[in-house]
C-alpha cells in the first residue's frame, strides 16, 4: 500500500459485521499494484446507525463504497440516483460519491455489480447443468441479484427458500416486474419437500450468512438431507472457503463451489467504477488467497492454544 497522506482517495465497505470481509485486502492490493494513491477501510456498524454513517461518509468526502449485508436494500432510502439494475433490483452493493466541482455539492449513486459479477465467475459452471429449475436459500440482495443473473441466462423456474415469510412474500410482489418468463415461487424453510426437490434440481445457491466464519460448523440445511451427485451447489460465502454446506455437497459427489470468485469479479467491476480504470484481477484473486491463508494459520493457532 502507497504512503497514506492528504492527498489519498478514500473508498471502503459498509455492514455489520465485517471481521470476515477480504474486500480491503483485495482492493488495496489492486490500488497499490496499478499505482493509484487510494486505500479501502472497512466501516462497520450497527443498523441503528445507518442514516448517521451515510451522511459521515458523504460528508467526510470518500469516493465510494461497497454495502454488504444488512444493508444493500436499506441504504436505498439514502441514495440520490440509481443505475437501471439497481432500481430493478431494489439492492446496492456499489455506491459512487458524485461531487459538483461549482458548488461542492455532493450525491450518491448506486449501482448493482453483483449481477454480472456471478455470472463472470460462474458461467463455466452453469453451462454444465440444465437450466430447469433452481432452488435460492436466502430473501435478500444477494438473493435477487442471484435470481436476476439467473432469468438472464434462461433459467426456467427459481424458488426461493425463506425463514420469514413477510420477506419472502415482499420479494415476490417485487420481481413481478422482472421482465422475464422465469417462473417464481416461495417455500418456507420448514415446508421444504427436499427429497422432492432432490431429483427436479439442478443448481442450489446459498444466499444466507450461514457457515460464515466464525460460525463454520452452521449449514443452512437440515444435516438429515443427502445431497445428489448431480446438482451444482454454489455457497456465495468465501471465508471460510469451504463451508459446511460445500463439504457436504462435496462428499455426495455434487459439484460445489464458493463465492470467492463472485467477490473479485464484483469488486473488479467496483474498482473500476470508482477509479475510471481496470481492475487487476489477478492480483486481487491472489490478494483474497492469502487472506484466507493468514485466516487459516490464525485459526489453527487459536485451536491450538485452547
Amino acid at each position: 500500500m502507497s504512503k497514506i497522506d492528504a492527498q489519498t482517495q478514500i473508498v471502503g465497505i459498509v455492514g455489520w459485521p465485517l471481521q470476515h470481509s477480504f474486500s480491503p485486502s483485495m482492493q488495496n492490493a489492486a490500488f497499490a499494484h496499478v499505482g493509484l494513491n487510494w486505500v479501502y477501510l472497512a466501516f462497520p456498524f450497527p443498523p441503528h446507525y445507518l442514516e448517521e454513517a451515510i451522511r459521515g461518509l458523504r460528508a467526510l468526502g470518500v469516493r465510494g463504497f461497497n454495502v454488504t449485508a444488512p444493508y444493500k436494500q436499506a441504504i436505498i432510502r439514502y441514495l440520490d440516483e440509481m443505475s437501471e439494475v439497481a432500481k430493478v433490483l431494489g439492492a446496492v452493493n456499489t455506491v459512487m460519491v458524485r461531487e459538483d466541482p461549482a458548488n461542492g455539492k455532493r450525491w450518491l449513486y448506486g449501482d448493482n455489480t453483483d449481477v454480472e459479477g456471478f455470472l463472470q465467475a460462474t458461467s463455466s459452471y452453469l453451462e454444465q447443468v440444465p437450466h430447469e429449475h433452481a432452488v435460492i436459500l436466502g430473501t435478500g440482495g444477494a438473493a435477487r441479484a442471484v435470481a436476476y443473473a439467473l432469468c438472464k441466462i434462461g433459467f426456467r423456474a427459481v424458488s426461493f427458500v425463506a425463514r420469514h415469510l413477510e420477506r419472502g412474500q415482499t420479494l415476490l410482489k417485487e420481481i413481478e416486474r422482472w421482465d422475464f418468463r422465469t417462473i417464481f415461487d416461495l417455500i418456507l424453510f420448514q415446508d421444504v419437500n427436499w427429497l422432492a426437490w432432490a431429483e427436479n434440481v439442478s443448481l442450489l445457491i446459498n444466499a444466507t450468512p450461514l457457515g460464515t466464519w466464525p460460525e463454520v460448523n452452521v449449514s443452512p440445511l437440515p444435516d438429515s438431507f443427502r445431497f445428489p451427485a448431480h446438482w451444482l451447489v454454489i455457497d456465495l460465502i468465501y471465508n471460510p472457503p469451504k463451508t459446511s454446506l460445500l463439504k457436504r455437497a462435496e462428499k455426495a459427489g455434487a459439484v460445489g463451489i464458493n463465492g470467492l470468485d463472485m467477490l473479485v469479479h464484483q469488486g473488479a467491476l467496483s474498482f473500476r467504477t470508482w477509479c475510471g480504470v481496470d481492475a487487476p484481477i489477478e492480483i486481487m484473486r491472489s490478494a483474497c488467497l492469502e487472506a484466507i491463508q493468514r485466516m487459516e494459520v490464525g485459526y489453527a493457532e487459536v485451536s491450538h492454544s485452547r
